[in-house]
């Protein structure tokens, strides 16, 4: 039940986030130059001679695909006939109850979406096994999914994104700070006063290794994937003392010395080290999932990694709902694929 509950957080951040009108223009003007990530259709989806360069939806016949014998994907669309907006990608049962109208479909996972960016891949199944079993069931039913959901995010030829969500992140940073800093290089480096070198920088961009792929969309696709590079600036000790009790604030829900809430100057006098930290966490998870590595709520991620996604920049409060701050900080790792 948990699962479900940092998941209805989630998706409900990330999609404010991707439908606000402030999200909108945030997106254009950070990644005009880099990205096929804007609001509009690609300028190359426009003209009728190049219509043939990109993808067909899959759902271009019907609103349903079989996937097999078993397993049925449905696509429903939340804005009316605007099959590119706000949309749900749901994978049922294949019984003759889903033509069934007056019935509630019975979903099994589901992954939201809105033009080309992906978000919320959630298991709906009631889960009552350990982790290894739920990370089992996770990626049997959402990889399918996302499979589908990734061709029809690209009909528009822009390259698909997605937002992941980083459950478990306070707990994460908590712990290491309990520990004295292992486990996080960045913690350990701020708490002793050295320069950590896992900060996002947005100016600085590198190609992301071939991995055998050919065609130019693919090598055009890597390299508008930006790295992990920079450094955390601290003028002085107090900088760091500032930095330091803003992301144990944040981390654990208690108010700094002095304050009475955990309010928004907490949040910005920790944001560049939080999202430092969150890169870090977003990078633990791995392809296929370790569930005994104690690390847990990075699926979502995983998922995304095992279809070539990349994390490419962590939004720093993506989500302001209490809920998604408790647990991850409002932070969530925004994904390309590659």
């Amino acid at each position: 039940m948990h699962h479900l509950l940092f998941y209805s957080h989630a998706t409900a951040a990330a999609e404010r986030l991707i439908s606000s009108s402030s999200s909108r223009s945030f997106l254009r003007n950070t990644y005009k130059r880099n990205i096929h990530a804007s609001h509009k259709t690609h300028q190359a989806a426009a003209g009728k001679r190049n219509k043939d360069l990109f993808t067909p939806s899959p759902f271009k016949r019907s609103d349903k695909i079989n996937i097999d014998d078993k397993f049925t994907v449905q696509r429903d669309l939340r804005e009316g006939d605007n099959t590119y907006g706000i949309r749900r990608y749901l994978l049922l049962p294949r019984t003759n109850d889903n033509d069934d109208p007056t019935l509630k479909p019975n979903i099994i996972a589901s992954i939201n979406a809105n033009k080309n960016i992906l978000f919320g891949a959630q298991l709906h199944a009631k889960q009552s096994g350990s982790d290894e079993d739920y990370i089992a069931d996770y990626f049997a039913a959402c990889e399918p999914l996302l499979d589908i959901a990734k061709e029809d995010a690209s009909i528009n030829g822009q390259q698909v994104q997605a937002l992941a969500a980083l459950n478990g992140l306070c707990s994460w940073v908590t712990a290491c700070l309990d520990r004295d800093g292992e486990g996080s290089e960045v913690l350990t480096s701020l708490l002793h006063g050295e320069q950590p070198n896992t900060l996002l920088d947005n100016d600085k961009e590198e190609q992301v290794e071939n991995r055998g792929a050919s065609g130019s969309s693919n090598r055009r696709a890597r390299q508008n994937v930006k790295s992990q590079s920079a450094k955390i600036i601290l003028n002085n000790e107090s900088d760091r003392i500032l930095m330091l009790d803003a992301i144990r604030a944040i981390a654990t829900g208690i108010p700094r010395p002095g304050h009475s809430v955990v309010g928004q100057g907490t949040y910005r006098d920790g944001a560049e080290g939080w999202k430092s930290l969150a890169w870090e966490y977003s990078n633990l998870a791995t392809v296929p999932v370790d569930a005994s590595n104690g690390v847990t709520g990075l699926e979502e991620v995983s998922l995304y990694k095992s279809r070539d996604g990349e994390v490419a920049k962590i939004e720093h409060l993506a989500s302001v709902e209490a809920g998604y701050l408790k647990i991850a900080g409002g932070a969530m790792a925004r994904m390309f694929f590659v």
